[in-house]
């Protein structure tokens, strides 16, 4: 039996439209908001703490 490792998965905020973050570029992401605004983004929170508003598919995986 071949023994497998634990794979681990982050988060990376990667703005594509988001304004004012170009310095959250590359955070990891701790947490994202299932509330959708009107505008079709959701609150991410970064590993620092910082709350920003983006789409879901500014956080990617990294």
């Amino acid at each position: 039996m071949r023994s497998v490792e634990p794979v681990s998965v982050g988060w990376v905020f990667r703005p594509e439209c988001a304004d004012n973050v170009e310095e959250h570029v590359g955070k990891q992401v701790r947490s994202v908001g299932n509330a959708v605004d009107e505008g079709g983004r959701v609150e991410v929170v970064l590993s620092d703490g910082t709350r920003v508003r983006a789409y879901r598919r500014e956080v990617v995986p990294g």
